[in-house]
């Protein structure tokens, strides 16, 4: 390899690890959250009282929706809760008056989950995926560059 492609993969590859780096780090403080807030966690049955309808663009102008679910639950201390899910898909996941199993803390009963995969894991499985990739993508030429040339 000549100097500007040892340079370049040196380059490239330490843009794409750092940046996998990132979101792997990422992936693992979510994931570790989640697995506090399950273990600080009640969990009880919630009802879907409304689906939210959330409409975004894109660049190009593109609209998509999703509906995210409003569900209504009592802590135990009686209180009546109410909160939007985090994630919303379309079509929806849930309907009104559906029955749902919930997670919250009950130090803090407004910041209640879903007790399902998606809402609780796909985040922190998504960074912590896509990250690895990256850090393999630019980790292959990054190490290949540092390689003795014949």
């Amino acid at each position: 390899m000549q100097n500007e492609d040892v340079s370049f993969f040196r380059l490239f590859g330490s843009i794409f690890a750092g940046i996998g780096s990132i979101f792997v780090v990422t992936g693992i403080i979510v994931g570790v959250h989640t697995r506090s807030l399950i273990g600080k966690s009640i969990s009880t049955s919630g009802t879907v009282i409304d689906l939210v309808r959330h409409t975004s663009r894109d660049s190009n102008g593109r609209s998509s929706t999703a509906y995210y679910p409003v569900i209504s639950f009592t802590s135990n201390s009686g209180k009546p809760i109410e909160f939007e899910a985090n994630s919303g898909s379309n079509p929806p996941a849930y309907t009104q008056g559906q029955k749902v199993e919930i997670l919250y803390n009950p130090q803090e009963p407004e910041s209640a989950k879903i007790n399902s995969w998606l809402d609780l894991w796909f985040l922190a499985v998504m960074h912590t995926g896509m990250g690895s990739l990256f850090v393999v993508i630019g980790g292959i030429p990054l190490v290949i560059s540092f390689l003795p040339r014949k």
